[in-house]
């Protein structure tokens, strides 16, 4: 039963990805690493989103909304710094030079990110209810306002 789980979990994020890098409208003059971090922001925004909805009382409460999208955000979380090579801001990035000229902050900012990810997860996982997932939620969507407010450009 928990292999079946983990293969759901798999399709879950690898369906997830596959939309994502569908959404070619929001993204269509980036092209190489450029293109390749845009969709995976596009996914973890997705994956906020979709927790967002239960959050607020959108959607009822089901922990694996926490679980499916969490672990969206620990995959991407995973290798999100090698999408960013020294000054790959050509084209239609949105990632300001702050971020090379402050690397070990904007990583650490990944790090928590992955670390909150990985403890929202587990929580869900563990049958918490939404009370302390919600609480988990937003030290999570926090690490996601900071990297952007110091390192994306405005919108």
């Amino acid at each position: 039963m928990i292999n079946i789980a983990k293969n759901v979990g798999t399709m879950m994020i690898a369906l997830g990805m596959l939309f994502s890098a569908l959404n070619a409208n929001a993204h269509t003059g980036a092209t190489g690493v450029v293109k390749q971090r845009m969709d995976a922001m596009s996914g973890m925004a997705d994956a906020m989103k979709s927790m967002a909805s239960v959050v607020k009382g959108k959607k009822a409460f089901d922990p694996a909304v926490f679980i499916d999208n969490g672990e969206v955000i620990l995959w991407h979380s995973e290798t999100l710094t090698t999408l960013f090579p020294e000054k790959s801001i050509q084209g239609d990035s949105e990632a300001l030079p702050a971020i090379w000229q402050n690397w070990d902050d904007f990583v650490k900012i990944n790090e928590r990110t992955n670390s909150d990810a990985k403890k929202l997860v587990e929580m869900a996982q563990q049958g918490s209810k939404l009370r302390p997932l919600t609480k988990q939620f937003v030290k999570l969507s926090g690490g996601c306002k900071t990297c952007h407010k110091g390192y994306r450009k405005k919108k």
